[in-house]
């Protein structure tokens, strides 16, 4: 069956929308964080200079977060550091405000590939769905009764995080036989949870190999 220059025309209009999307939202994204992060300090060189540079004020901006963790590293910019949030912390709402931002921007900050040591696979909450996880140790934990009689299995540390913000979740102690590895890579993981599923494998492979754990 012929099929009508006009679905013709919609389906490849469609596959443009699809190419074309991406790529306008970043380059759209892209310049919008670079005039937001420019006219921060850029409009002061303005001001004071009279002509608009562009990308000044982002390199200054960048020199001035730098030169605030280089003092901040010192014993005399620790202590002010202390003092900062101390008294913003006083504050009433902004106080609450500035530390849940700071909770977050530390989690997202020190949250990285290296903290974890494998991705696994668990049922978690209930049998029958599963939950994709993270080895935090590679060290086993033994279990035993009151009398100190070992259990004929070890325990593993295992992190489920939280989805869209992965900076929270649970610490579940498995048994190691039931923990599931996968043949993906950390990154893969942390994309799989940061974009609720939209950026999958594909196929989830489970490894052969046990573990990378040790007692």
């Amino acid at each position: 069956m012929k099929k009508s220059p006009f679905i013709i025309f919609r389906r490849q209009f469609t596959t443009g929308l699809i190419i074309v999307i991406p790529l306008i939202t970043t380059i759209f994204l892209v310049t919008w964080l670079f005039r937001l992060l420019d006219g921060i300090l850029g409009r002061y060189f303005a001001h004071y200079f009279g002509n608009y540079v562009h990308g000044i004020g982002l390199v200054s901006l960048l020199l001035l977060i730098w030169l605030v963790g280089f003092l901040g590293r010192t014993y005399l910019g620790g202590k002010l550091n202390s003092l900062k949030d101390m008294l913003i912390e006083r504050i009433p709402l902004v106080g609450t405000l500035f530390n849940s931002i700071r909770q977050v921007s530390d989690g997202l900050l020190e949250m990285n590939s290296s903290s974890f040591e494998q991705v696994v696979m668990i049922e978690y909450p209930r049998k029958g769905l599963y939950a994709i996880g993270f080895i935090t140790s590679r060290s086993t934990a033994g279990i035993s009764d009151e009398d100190g009689r070992p259990a004929s299995f070890r325990m593993v540390h295992v992190f489920v995080p939280t989805v869209p913000n992965p900076t929270s979740g649970y610490l579940l102690l498995i048994p190691e036989n039931e923990v599931t590895p996968l043949a993906i890579s950390v990154e893969e993981a942390l994309k799989l949870v940061l974009s609720l599923g939209v950026i999958h494998p594909g196929e989830y492979k489970l490894k052969r190999a046990r573990l990378s754990t040790g007692e």
